[in-house]
């Protein structure tokens, strides 16, 4: 029987979460190798941080890879392609170690020892975990009419609106709260403000655009998620729906980029959130000299 992956860590309330499993016994097996018989499972929205390993290893098991092929090695980022080469997270422009990384193929004779230990831990972990259970993906468009609970709060009654990474009342937001019986007052007046202008302006403008798009001259190429801006298209593994993007905002420090895009597919304007270092397939409009 698979064993589902949880979040483990010494504390109920806060601490460092690590990523594993329970075996028989409740003996707790983490993804980094961090032993302890303290560890217990905690729930997703709590005031953890989460390790760093953990976190790269989760992302190795869930992400699938581009779609058009990765190699095994890629070049740090800044470096040339026969520098130190380092082995990558499929869908992604980051290191086993952590390093972010260049759209090239490394040529390096040598490999980076912290990648192959971290690949070595993962693999181990598969080996004694067996079949997993992973939990689901982190959707690649926000549902617009769904609540969100704050950080760091033990009560989780009132729901907030997501609005680039933060309620539209300025609370900091953690993840959704499917349960909460109350909504943010503030969040829903601004929310329909929001949602009204990006149904009636922005809407019209970027189906126009999307309509364009087979007729103008395109430069296509691979590159980080932080890379993108107004204008651009991009698609990404494990969504194969073309993205307009219609704005960005990227906080210093944050690991996530999030996206205000208009989907062809489904003909609506939505945001995502998408990690810095997630690999995307551009399309960027050549501009006439």
């Amino acid at each position: 029987m698979p064993l589902p992956l949880i979040r483990l860590a010494l504390g109920s309330t806060n601490g460092v979460a690590h990523y594993g499993v329970l075996l028989d016994g409740a003996e707790a097996v983490t993804t980094c190798a961090t032993h302890s018989p303290d560890l217990m499972a905690v729930g997703d929205n709590t005031a953890h941080l989460t390790c760093r390993s953990c976190a790269r290893a989760l992302l190795t098991l869930t992400t699938p890879p581009h779609p058009s092929g990765e190699p095994d090695e890629r070049p740090a980022a800044g470096t040339g392609p026969t520098a130190l080469a380092h082995r990558t997270i499929p869908g992604h422009l980051l290191a086993r170690c952590g390093k972010p990384l260049d759209n090239r193929r490394s040529s390096a004779r040598r490999s980076c020892a912290s990648c192959a230990g971290a690949v070595e831990t993962l693999n181990c972990f598969c080996r004694r975990a067996g079949e997993l259970l992973l939990p689901s993906a982190e959707p690649c468009h926000l549902d617009p009419g769904a609540l969100w609970a704050p950080k760091g709060r033990s009560d989780q009654a009132t729901g907030h609106r997501w609005n680039a990474g933060s309620g539209y009342c300025g609370q900091p937001l953690a993840g959704p709260a499917s349960g909460a019986p109350g909504e943010c007052a503030l969040c829903r007046i601004a929310w329909e403000q929001a949602e009204t202008y990006r149904q009636t302006i922005i809407l019209p403008r970027s189906r126009a655009r999307a309509g364009s798009w087979p007729y103008r001259t395109l430069d296509a190429f691979g590159a980080r998620a932080d890379s993108l801006g107004p204008g651009d298209a991009y698609t990404h593994s494990g969504c194969s729906e073309r993205h307009f993007v219609v704005e960005a905002t990227s906080r210093r420090n944050d690991s996530h980029t999030v996206l205000l895009v208009y989907v062809t597919g489904e003909d609506r304007i939505a945001e995502c959130r998408i990690r810095r270092d997630r690999l995307v397939a551009v399309e960027r409009p050549v501009l006439a000299a």
